[in-house]
């Protein structure tokens, strides 16, 4: 009897994960996952590791789920990066933090210094 190497039954029937540039980073993105939604808790996770059998698929909407769990085509991407952007720049929620860090970063600095200055000689209102 021939035992494909690849689909062994230990692992359910699954092939062999193939490694591409584009499933790598999706790999990554669901490993951070908790920093992009931080109300949404997660089983905290080790170090970052590749899974040898892994399979790839498609959600195909019922005709029931047209207006209740469906996504609108303006929502939808090629990747989940692409997704994962595209709701980014809705929230804006990085780009606000990051200003927050730099903000408070470079608070007590010359240049906040001399703002703070001149705040308080009524030039700056």
């Amino acid at each position: 009897m021939f035992v494909d190497v690849d689909t062994l039954s230990t692992h359910f029937g699954l092939p062999r994960t193939k490694l591409t540039p584009e499933l790598k980073r999706d790999l990554q993105l669901i490993h951070m996952r908790a920093v992009l939604d931080p109300k949404r808790m997660y089983k905290k996770q080790g170090s970052f590791k590749i899974p040898q059998y892994s399979q790839i698929g498609t959600i195909i909407e019922g005709p029931t789920e047209y207006f209740s769990a469906r996504v609108s085509k303006a929502d939808r991407a090629n990747t989940l990066l692409e997704e994962t952007i595209a709701a980014e720049a809705k929230s804006g929620r990085f780009k606000t933090r990051y200003a927050e860090l730099q903000r408070k970063k470079t608070s007590g600095k010359k240049a906040f210094y001399r703002s703070l200055v001149a705040k308080r000689k009524g030039r700056i209102n």
